[in-house]
């Protein structure tokens, strides 16, 4: 017992603690956004309606789901205490059955927030791995300061609230990079084999990951070679223990994946990943002139991660970590780097992507070069001047600190709320709602309207809105349907009303999605005139973003977005 209270005392001296204890509040302000429901707000989240779906395609011979199965498979097993019940309560096992036996919203609910909870734990890994990389590289202080920089990353903290795959990839992408590290720098090869299970997990749970590895692993070696006489005498078990840790990668990852009982449905994946899952998406040009526009697109990204200073911070922590006197030490300062290279060689350029969650890995490693450039600041200043050096850098944290609360508040006050309170308030029951597109951008709709959804997509090929009449018609056809209300987004209308030209000023281009609502002119012209009241329909309310305090963080079209109800006034 009193080794216990020993233990517990010491944990609660140790500075890493304190900091993970705030990240964990920060990361938890707003984690039930948007419930309880029977879907979630989180965009391209794998909960609550897909997890299950996914283990079971992953392993059926044939199919295939969306991303790998390693996150789904764990999030089936923390779930299971929910659905095991409900499974073995359910009268028959056909999908007619079974469905709408679990999509109801306190089922649907749980399973929200047990996948949320579980991206917020492995976000504290993320700040506790880098922490450790940090103190392989140069010490417990600069550890300290690492933890706290990556803690303040905004769109870090806002995928931590959410079942996107981002953050559980990101966790054992960061304590695959911490094995890396610690092989250089302690001189111990095997720990590349430790290295490349977790490096086989993060792909595992998003392929994308693939990318950190790829260039990063070689170039990793290649410095370590460079830098280090130790490491050229030991060439040959250097790259066997290489080689050995990618065979072990690629053998999980093939067991994960299904590879091995359903190498149909594997092959039609990696067909899937390679064509429409990538390049339908891709938001700039196959040219140089459009993977130029990437690399100022994603610099100009960098506040939407950390206030400006922090790269400043990034490049006097990348110096002071690779002119260390120990040789092993320099060519471990240079992995993250290599990694970050490697991501956005392979995935950025190739997918042609700098959406926030495509930039994560990179501004994490940023985060861990800032830190140890706050440390190596405070280390080089003389000592009249650190109270004032110590000052700047609380004032920097601060600002990253309300950048970061930003995205809670944001979370917190979502405009779909006072939309929500709206409706019900003043549709009457009966009365015909009706909306576009993906329920991920709208608000939870008054179970008392008869809800009509509109698109020109198949029905089958719909994400499932609950109780809603799915219709396949043209938008500009309202006069036919005549509902009494009309619910629209930001999100959902941004294809069809931004201007072509202003667009491909940023250097991007428009996905083939966003290209068909752009050709769209009979469609564009509805929305333009629904909007400017020439439909018979008048706006009845606006819900927005407003704080006097917070700013509007705007990410992956879910936060921050303004929602219009349209009541109709007149046959036009």
């Amino acid at each position: 017992m009193a080794a216990v209270r020993s233990k517990i005392a010491a944990l609660a001296r140790s500075p890493l603690v304190w900091i993970l204890c705030g990240v964990l509040v920060l990361h938890s302000v707003g984690i039930g956004w948007g419930l309880p429901s029977d879907d979630g707000w989180d965009d391209d989240g794998v909960a609550p309606r897909d997890f299950l779906v996914g283990v079971v395609q992953t392993f059926t011979p044939g199919k295939y789901y969306t991303y790998p199965p390693a996150h789904v498979i764990l999030l089936a097993l923390l779930t299971s205490p929910i659905w095991l019940p409900t499974l073995l309560r359910a009268p028959s096992l056909s999908p007619a059955v079974l469905v709408p036996s679990f999509t109801t919203v306190p089922i649907m609910t749980a399973f929200s927030l047990v996948a949320r909870t579980t991206s917020l734990a492995m976000s504290l890994g993320i700040v506790f791995a880098l922490a450790r990389v940090a103190k392989e590289l140069r010490s417990r202080r600069a550890g300290l300061a690492v933890a706290a920089v990556v803690s303040l990353n905004a769109p870090f903290a806002y995928y931590s609230h959410t079942s996107n795959l981002d953050v559980p990839c990101a966790f054992w992408a960061c304590f695959a990079l911490l094995h890396f590290v610690r092989a250089i720098v302690r001189r111990e090869p095997h720990r590349m084999r430790a290295a490349g299970v977790l490096a086989a997990l993060s792909i595992a749970t998003k392929d994308q990951a693939a990318a950190l590895y790829l260039l990063g692993a070689p170039l990793a070696l290649a410095a370590w070679f460079a830098c280090d006489e130790w490491a050229r005498r030991h060439a040959r078990a250097l790259v066997t223990q290489l080689f050995v840790s990618g065979v072990i990668a690629l053998a999980l990852v093939l067991l994960v994946d299904g590879a091995l009982v359903n190498p149909s449905g594997f092959r039609a994946r990696l067909a899937f990943l390679l064509g429409s899952a990538s390049q339908d998406y891709a938001g700039y040009a196959s040219t140089w002139s459009g993977r130029l526009a990437i690399v100022r697109n994603a610099l100009a990204e960098f506040p939407r991660f950390y206030p400006w200073p922090f790269a400043f911070l990034g490049l006097v922590g990348l110096r002071a970590a690779t002119i260390s006197r120990e040789p092993a030490h320099r060519a471990a300062a240079m992995v993250p780097l290599f990694f970050a290279v490697s991501f956005f060689v392979l995935f950025n350029c190739l997918a042609r992507r700098t959406d926030e969650r495509f930039l994560l890995p990179q501004s994490l490693v940023i985060g861990v070069y800032a830190g140890i450039g706050l440390d190596a600041l405070f280390d080089g200043a003389p000592h009249w001047l650190r109270p004032l050096a110590f000052a700047g850098a609380l004032g920097l944290l601060v600002w990253g600190l309300f950048e970061c609360a930003a995205v809670d508040a944001n979370l917190v006050s979502d405009p779909r709320y006072a939309a929500e309170n709206w409706l019900n308030s003043h549709v009457r029951p009966g009365d015909t709602l009706e909306v576009y597109g993906n329920q991920v951008y709208l608000p939870r709709l008054p179970s008392k309207a008869r809800v009509l959804r509109v698109d020109q997509r198949p029905i089958d090929q719909r994400n499932p809105l609950a109780g809603a009449l799915e219709i396949d018609a043209p938008f500009e056809e309202v006069d036919r349907r005549s509902p009494q209300w009309i619910v629209l987004t930001d999100s959902q209308l941004w294809p069809y009303l931004v201007s072509a030209d202003e667009f491909r000023k940023t250097g991007r281009t428009f996905p083939p999605g966003q290209r068909s609502a752009q050709g769209d002119e009979s469609a564009r012209a509805y929305f333009r005139d629904l909007i400017a009241g020439r439909r018979g329909y008048e706006v009845a309310h606006v819900s927005t973003w407003h704080s006097a305090i917070w700013p509007r963080f705007r990410i992956h079209g879910s936060t921050g977005e303004e929602i219009c109800i349209l009541e109709r006034s007149s046959q036009p």
